[in-house]
């Protein structure tokens, strides 16, 4: 998919004082620049802050009569209950205030509404199954700000305290006490809190209260869920995730413990980016797949064996989720395909019965396909629920306000939505939607971009970068990994790695001040597509992150591929005097052995060096598949060539390849 590339630009000036005055390099310097960070203390927090430059709890708005209403309810004895969410911010924040109310001497109980059947947030039947229960304090956590009629109802027969990081509503809830850093007059500086942080935050008032000192225990599950639920990874959500990930490393929660270890992934090699796509699906998938009780209990477990087990169950839950997921990508894929769907300005596919626990990721899926707003919508009984996924540029929830009259109830924000819709509006809601988009959007908005932090010299790449670099972690929303470009390199290396030759392996020339040369090497996931149109001794511009390769005890700087592009200086065209010697090398090949399509390409190229541009073979064996001339075989080592027997005389002229580069 072509990207468009696009360098930064910050004030000169204001990095030359940031590099004198912090003492850091001019690269560092201006990725700091890039993130918006206007001012030297600014940068020096965003490098240097830890646990206790968090802000006094007692900030925020509320604070004082919650945390004097729970250390009442403890001291009493009294009947607690913590009511989360089903996502992965509600699981840890539901854990983690459990948690710590027991460390402070309760028992409280915890309540999470099944994703199917009860949907987000406080509901009647839950509240009324709790009244019975004789709840006396009922705590949310990641949910509630919404809740005017629910509480208003309930909050006579017990005391209710909201916590919730959602942007709050005119009519704010009449609970005993809401704790929400985004509710007007709140004085709490950082207001991206996720709702695991504003737990956190009632946890460290009870704490200083009932122990007089600091809380930083547990800060991994705060961790866990900041960067599950997507919130910038600035201010405290950064300090919170960056102690987090060292607590995961030492180990200090068996539960999640036993997931790193189902995940294997090594106490060293732990970051933002592998909980974010290894461990939260994992977790994730118990509110999806069954209930998100079993990622509370996991959380809370304090058998080692039990939490293993509890872990392994939670993968093989992720792996169904997996499978459900991949199915419905398929069946959305083929349906947007046949129907001429994939150039719509938003792409809009249903299915009868679709798991709704995965529509969200299946939407998201057809981001990645086709760079589009993509909604994905299960049918049941002639009533559709559906899950919206955006790109920059396109605001989902103001098209579904654009499309209101059409839906039953839709929520959401710019770029992710639910809805719920009648089967019969479907189609009328698509050519909506379309007509939304064709008003907002402009061709080139479906084009995504790379944004590139600067031009770096080879030169200056070097393991004391990357460590230096290591400062800017962790990762995540807000604090992008660095991008930088290279450019007019020349390729001495460009294959196929992996066990299906689906990534790459790349080097170019490293000029040094010496003048001596080396290679500096690079990988790219999932970009072996780059085989077919740049070769080996081609100028390339490549835009790329960097990190620590170590192999064998010793560590080399490697690039992270985000994008390549050729500067190939041959005039390509073909004839038919071309395909015909191209055909007979490839034939006589191929009738020793079936080969794979990187190794082919290779062996043809070699053959006609001295002949034949690399780029016209590349080019001629295209058009072979195009035709039928050349097709594949799966087997046991993967996918083969081979050269088909014929049955009726092939056609050059149809292939769209061959015609574009004939000659006359």
């Amino acid at each position: 998919m072509r990207k468009r590339w696009y360098v930064l630009e910050k004030d000169n000036n204001f990095i030359r004082e940031l590099t004198q005055k912090l003492h850091i390099s001019t690269v560092l310097a201006r990725v700091l620049a890039n993130r918006n960070i206007g001012t030297v203390e600014d940068a020096r927090h965003f490098l240097f802050d830890t646990m206790n430059d968090l802000a006094d709890p007692f900030l925020m708005k509320g604070m004082d009569k919650a945390a004097a209403r729970i250390s009442k309810a403890i001291a009493n004895k009294e009947h607690i209950v913590v009511y989360g969410d089903y996502d992965v911010d509600g699981i840890t924040a539901t854990a983690l205030l459990c948690r710590v109310l027991r460390d402070l001497g309760a028992n409280p109980a915890y309540y999470i509404p099944a994703r199917q059947s009860e949907g987000y947030g406080l509901n009647g039947h839950a509240l009324e199954e709790l009244r019975t229960r004789r709840t006396d304090l009922l705590i949310t956590v990641d949910c509630g700000i919404s809740s005017f009629q629910d509480v208003t109802a309930y909050q006579k027969y017990m005391d209710i305290i909201i916590t919730d990081h959602h942007e709050p509503p005119e009519h704010i809830p009449p609970a005993f006490a809401v704790l929400n850093p985004k509710q007007e007059g709140c004085t709490y500086p950082c207001k991206e809190l996720a709702g695991v942080g504003v737990a956190y935050t009632v946890c460290r008032a009870l704490w200083q209260i009932l122990h007089k000192e600091k809380l930083e225990k547990y800060a991994e599950i705060v961790a866990l869920g900041t960067i599950a639920d997507l919130v910038p990874l600035r201010g405290e959500n950064r300090i919170l995730v960056k102690q987090g990930l060292q607590y995961m490393k030492e180990g200090c929660n068996l539960g999640l413990q036993a997931l790193l270890d189902v995940a294997s992934i090594q106490k060293e090699t732990i970051n933002a980016g592998r909980v974010a796509f290894t461990i939260a699906p994992r977790l994730n998938a118990s509110g999806r797949i069954s209930h998100a009780d079993k990622g509370v209990r996991l959380l809370l477990e304090t058998d080692r064996s039990a939490a293993h087990a509890a872990a392994n169950e939670l993968s093989e839950m992720n792996c169904q989720r997996q499978e459900i997921e991949r199915n419905i990508t398929e069946q959305a894929l083929e349906q947007i395909e046949k129907n001429g769907y994939g150039s719509d300005g938003v792409l809009v596919a249903a299915g009868n019965h679709w798991h709704v626990g995965v529509i969200g990721i299946a939407a998201s899926r057809l981001v990645e396909q086709y760079y589009r707003p993509a909604l994905v919508i299960s049918i049941s009984d002639g009533i559709g629920k559906g899950s919206c996924r955006s790109i920059a540029g396109f605001n989902m929830y103001e098209s579904l306000q654009y499309a209101a009259d059409l839906l039953i109830q839709f929520g959401g924000h710019p770029m992710a939505a639910g809805f719920s819709i009648k089967e019969e509006n479907i189609n009328a809601f698509r050519n909506r939607l379309n007509e939304y988009a064709a008003i907002h959007m402009k061709a080139d908005d479906y084009i995504p971009t790379i944004a590139v932090d600067m031009a770096l010299p080879s030169a200056s790449i070097s393991l004391q970068l990357i460590d230096e670099l290591s400062l800017l972690e962790p990762y995540g929303m807000g604090n992008s990994r660095p991008c930088f470009s290279l450019m007019d390199q020349k390729l001495t290396e460009i294959r196929p790695i992996g066990k299906d030759r689906h990534h790459i392996r790349f080097s170019v020339l490293q000029d040094n001040a010496g003048n001596s040369a080396k290679c500096l090497s690079g990988v790219g996931w999932s970009m072996a597509y780059l085989c077919e149109e740049i070769l080996m001794g081609d100028t390339v511009d490549i835009v790329f992150q960097l990190e620590k390769n170590t192999f064998n005890g010793v560590s080399s700087p490697q690039m992270i591929l985000q994008d390549m592009r050729g500067q190939a200086d041959v005039n390509l065209h073909l004839d038919r005097d071309v395909m015909v010697d191209v055909f007979k090398e490839l034939r006589r090949q191929l009738d020793i052995r079936h080969l794979p399509i990187w190794q082919i390409r290779q062996k043809m190229i070699a053959d006609f060096q001295g002949i034949l541009d690399g780029h016209i073979v590349c080019l001629a064996l295209h058009v072979f598949f195009e035709i039928g001339v050349l097709l594949t075989e799966d087997t046991a080592e993967g996918p083969v060539c081979y050269v088909p027997q014929f049955q009726h005389k092939m056609s050059l002229a149809e292939s769209p390849t061959f015609m574009k580069y004939t000659r006359g």
